[in-house]
């Protein structure tokens, strides 16, 4: 039972580092010419599975969202939210891009929502990385 224990406590951590490398190598190339703010937030997700992300941003800076998944993935919808829940972004709007850059007027805390969405063969079920990064211009 022990081992059975240490070996899920072993997948899901080297899942969970395969998945930091994604977000490394694959995704925070994509923040460019903006430089990476330091965090990688990155998770497993499956088809119809949803993570929400939150984060303050500073009045005056411009900033770069990138949303991105592994290959296998159906396809990430992704909305940035204030903390009055107006939508402020939702890539469904433009063609699912995967990036959004934008200007801050007013210090304030975002809410990133994330969702893989279905695809359209019911008989399998896909999962995989996904990794918001922000990265900060320094114009």
């Amino acid at each position: 039972m022990i081992f059975v224990l240490l070996l899920g406590l072993f997948y899901s951590s080297n899942v969970q580092s395969q998945c930091a490398s994604f977000a490394r190598a694959v995704v925070k190339p994509e923040l460019s010419p903006f430089i990476h703010d330091g965090n990688y937030n990155a998770t497993i997700l499956a088809e119809g599975e949803s993570v929400l992300l939150r984060k303050t941003v500073f009045e005056g800076q411009k900033y770069r969202i990138v949303v991105k998944g592994v290959p296998e993935l159906p396809g990430l919808r992704f909305r940035v939210i204030d903390s009055g829940s107006q939508v402020l972004f939702d890539n469904a709007l433009y063609e699912y891009a995967d990036t959004w850059d934008f200007d801050v007027q007013d210090t304030r805390t975002i809410s990133v929502e994330v969702t893989v969405r279905e695809d359209n063969n019911p008989g399998s079920s896909v999962g995989g990385c996904v990794a918001v990064l922000f990265g900060l211009s320094l114009d």
